[in-house]
């Protein structure tokens, strides 16, 4: 994660969530009655009346969630009443109004029992004292217990500096925020093109690409220079600190290796020869879409789900998968995806902490990851052949987060992500398969610091980003000469690189020793 990423407001990061699947009900907002229940009054009360007696003494708690307008919240929604039949619970949303929500809330004393919160929410609000250490609590948890020793990347990111855990990550639904590389096949058949292996071959193709269609840009993204987190996987790098694939002991920082200086070439070339548009830096979602829908740009990288949008959207042609290009190495690298944002706190102040325990270690069940991913048989899906098939009222993955908020934050903590893709079309289910093979094998991430730490770093990380961004902008826009590409890595030593370098390699050895 780069620095950037550290500063994603709650708002603004759930802006970008993606998020699926769906659940539903009959006309009268109860479950179907089966045929053998009808013809026995009695025996269908005495097995209500057991299974009531089964479950826990009612409870009802507090969640703070996000308010998204493209999936208003209900407080009829399905996952709240499988909730109630699951765990006798009954759950009230608090929604986020803004970026400041989560801060009133904590100051104000009166917070939600369970809240979905971000890293930087945890990183800041619980060394103060405002989330309960889940880590005292497993013994009421051995769901989420069994769940985090089977993840151990979700409990090396949640395990704080003092090895209390705050907050348990999401886990399941990342897949569908895969950053990936997709090209125009039906332009690249009419043209008789190689699909590019390398990045040596992505320019010829571009370049031809060009002949072909003059007013084009063949390649083109709209991330600016955080495309580099994409592109960095290619040549065996992320651009800022990330833990040492030839040695995951041992913190990186990425521009130091001389494959970010060939990658940077490639990107000053593709500028200099108009293969990429010239306001790369700036391109936004609208002016991509327009690129890519106009037959002006034939290559590029964006989130997996926009392969499926897209070809939707148009009126000629096809987009396909692409491996992505090797620029260094010998191996064709996506970044790691897959981790989530969300996470789940528990409020130091809730009086209702047995009912919130109960609930996060039913979501993080193999049967809360079953029901709150799917649904259940009869009311959101049927079984056809053996295999699931969601009722024809959820028509795209959207539909079912609007009618019954499956996978919208807080409402499950391990989701089947096999749920998401079987309402993704056949044909496009490909990226999905192909993605994960890809992987870097490491993470973008840093380990969590202290408050201390990150209060003593934080202007030098913002200074060292403000740097490095400037001049590696330019170097792509060749308003620098890549001669004098060594300066500038020399250059970082003045911005507090070892002073970093060092914080954060004591953070991981201290992260690793919390884990073991």
């Amino acid at each position: 994660m780069n620095m950037k990423a550290f500063k994603l407001t709650w708002a603004a990061a759930a802006a970008v969530a993606l998020t699926v699947s769906g659940c539903g009900s009959n006309n009268n907002n109860e479950p179907a009655t089966s045929a053998s229940s009808s013809a026995n009054p009695s025996q269908s009360a005495a097995a209500t009346a057991s299974a009531s007696a089964a479950l826990p003494e009612p409870a009802k708690i507090k969640i703070f969630t996000e308010n998204n307008d493209a999936w208003p919240p209900k407080a009829d929604w399905g996952v709240w009443k499988w909730v109630k039949e699951e765990t006798n619970i009954d759950v009230e949303q608090v929604l986020a109004t803004g970026p400041e929500s989560l801060a009133l809330a904590v100051s104000s004393g009166d917070m939600p029992d369970v809240l979905s919160v971000f890293q930087n929410d945890v990183q800041k609000f619980g060394p103060q004292g405002a989330f309960e250490d889940l880590s005292k609590h497993m013994d009421q948890m051995p769901n989420v217990k069994a769940y985090l020793d089977s993840h151990p990347d979700v409990l090396s990111r949640a395990v704080s500096p003092n090895g209390e855990i705050f907050n348990i990550y999401n886990d399941g639904a990342g897949d569908g925020s895969q950053m990936v590389w997709f090209y125009r096949d039906d332009i690249f058949q009419k043209n008789n093109l190689e699909v590019p292996k390398t990045w040596d071959e992505l320019y010829t193709v571009s370049k031809k690409l060009k002949e072909l269609y003059p007013d084009s840009y063949p390649f083109m993204f709209r991330h600016g220079l955080g495309t580099l987190d994409t592109f960095g996987p290619s040549f065996d790098i992320y651009p800022e600190f990330y833990q040492d694939p030839a040695d995951p002991t041992k913190m990186k920082f990425g521009l130091e290796d001389p494959n970010a200086k060939t990658m940077v070439e490639w990107l000053n070339k593709f500028v200099k020869e108009k293969l990429i548009p010239p306001d790369w830096l700036t391109m936004d979602y609208k002016a991509w879409t327009q690129f890519m829908s106009t037959n002006k740009s034939f290559i590029t990288v964006q989130f997996i789900g926009q392969i499926e949008i897209m070809n939707s959207q148009l009126t000629e042609g096809h987009l396909k998968f692409m491996p992505p290009p090797i620029g260094a190495g010998d191996k064709p690298y996506l970044p790691k995806g897959g981790q989530e944002g969300y996470s789940l706190a528990v409020a130091s102040t809730s009086k209702n902490k047995d009912a919130a325990y109960r609930y996060l270690d039913y979501i993080f069940s193999e049967k809360g990851k079953d029901i709150q991913s799917w649904g259940k048989e009869g009311e959101t899906y049927t079984v056809v052949d053996g295999k699931r098939k969601f009722n024809d009222n959820y028509k795209e993955a959207n539909d079912l987060r609007v009618i019954s908020g499956i996978q919208t934050a807080a409402t499950y903590g391990w989701f089947d992500f096999n749920a998401w893709l079987s309402l993704v079309k056949p044909g496009e289910q490909e990226s999905y398969v192909e993605a994960p093979k890809y992987r870097f094998p490491v993470a973008y991430a840093r380990p969590n610091l202290t408050a201390d730490e990150a209060s003593e770093l934080s202007t030098s990380n913002d200074q060292i980003w403000k740097f490095w961004t400037g001049e590696v902008t330019k170097f792509i826009n060749g308003d620098r000469p890549l001669s004098e590409w060594d300066a500038f890595v020399k250059d970082l030593g003045k911005h507090d690189l070892e002073k970093i370098r060092t914080t954060y390699q004591k953070a991981l050895d201290r992260q690793i020793a919390n884990t073991k």
